[in-house]
């Protein structure tokens, strides 16, 4: 009996360890090397045409960059830490094109694009400018799903500072 039992300890004690070796490994890539560099563009145009659409205010453009149930996470500086602001699509383009402010400018650079079927992310530097001159800066991070044979972003968040930002780029 105790034989059967620590036989049965055993085989458990090494499934659980191989089985935890799978769970740390790379998953294969699923697209080839074309494919991925294909999607990379689209992914990247897509991103574009939201910031395309931001510096013109043209709210339509950015509408079909983004599925409807997106977030926009932004992270903001406060007295107490960081502030933790979640928009909607809607609230994110009412605030970014309100008709009493100048336009934004937010480009970006040093993109970092990971893909994997039909999940995108993007790590990247922005800065944004008003009428020419540097506001604020930071990172912006990507989340994209192909839907419907198109990229759509699902959630954007970003860090913000004023300072270290450097001139224009």
């Amino acid at each position: 009996m105790r034989r059967s039992f620590a036989v049965c300890l055993l085989a458990l004690l090494m499934s659980s360890v191989s089985s935890g070796h799978a769970q740390g490994a790379v998953p294969p890539p699923t697209l080839s090397p074309d494919a991925r560099a294909n999607a990379e563009r689209e992914v990247l145009a897509t991103i574009d045409s939201v910031l395309i659409g931001l510096r013109t205010r043209d709210t339509a453009l950015m509408a079909r960059q983004v599925d409807s149930l997106a977030r926009f996470t932004l992270l903001r500086p406060s007295q107490a830490g960081t502030r933790v602001m979640l928009l909607t699509p809607s609230q994110f383009m009412a605030a970014v094109t309100r008709p009493d402010q100048p336009a934004l400018d937010e480009p970006i650079r040093n993109p970092v694009v990971q893909v994997d079927g039909d999940l995108a992310s993007v790590w990247a530097e922005y800065q944004v400018r008003i009428d020419g001159r540097v506001s604020h800066c930071g990172f912006d991070a990507f989340h994209l799903a192909r839907l419907g044979g198109r990229w759509k972003i699902l959630n954007v968040s970003d860090t913000f500072r004023r300072t270290g930002c450097g001139g224009v780029w």
